[in-house]
């Protein structure tokens, strides 16, 4: 009987000391739960996150959201793919203005792809015939328009959005932040496309 009772006294103590190391915690030993093997969830029995879902790291993005950021990698896709024509066959001062472009539109690309990774890569945007098949003189003026051309859609684009409370704010920030670059963009431009 003296060895039950000293059981039951050694075993009541171990649950006070518990108790007391999560009362240290902040939580109480009653609201832990025993949880058998056969519940923990491994990897492999984790469903996948639902596209647009919040990600560690990434906002909750709305339809709205991923319409306006899809429609703003093509675009800037596009001006990408520009450039580097412009890069490749350009006269000096084009060639110059394309390396810029370029360098602000691949940040840009990152922009959106951090804050939308579930879009995936990039669609593969091919040029313009009209401005591919140009050379010399014909080509640098076709340029100059395209560039133009670009930035006007994606200004109205993207000034849309940065006032859109439908969209994210996330997204109206990444949209208010990369005007100004786009407008110095297109006033480089048209200085570029200036009599000199």
């Amino acid at each position: 009987m003296w060895l039950s009772l000293a059981a039951i006294a050694a075993t009541s103590g171990c649950d006070r000391g518990k108790q007391d190391a999560y009362a240290d915690r902040g939580t109480s030993a009653a609201s832990t739960v025993a949880v058998s093997p056969s519940t923990i969830a491994t990897a492999s029995t984790i469903a996948p996150a639902a596209p647009g879902a919040a990600t560690p790291g990434t906002a909750q993005l709305n339809p709205g959201d991923l319409s306006f950021l899809s429609a703003a990698a093509r675009g800037n896709e596009a001006e990408i793919a520009t450039t580097e024509l412009g890069m490749s066959r350009g006269n000096a001062k084009n060639k110059q203005l394309s390396r810029m472009l370029n360098g602000d539109h691949v940040a840009l690309r990152d922009e959106i792809t951090s804050l939308a990774p579930t879009l995936g890569t990039p669609p593969t945007v091919e040029v313009a015939k009209e401005l591919s098949d140009l050379q010399g003189e014909a080509f640098d003026a076709r340029l100059l328009a395209t560039y133009r051309e670009q930035h006007e859609a994606a200004i109205a684009m993207f000034t849309s959005a940065s006032t859109d409370t439908t969209l994210s704010e996330s997204v109206r920030l990444l949209a208010s932040d990369a005007l100004p670059k786009l407008r110095s963009h297109l006033t480089a431009v048209q200085a570029a496309g200036a009599p000199e």
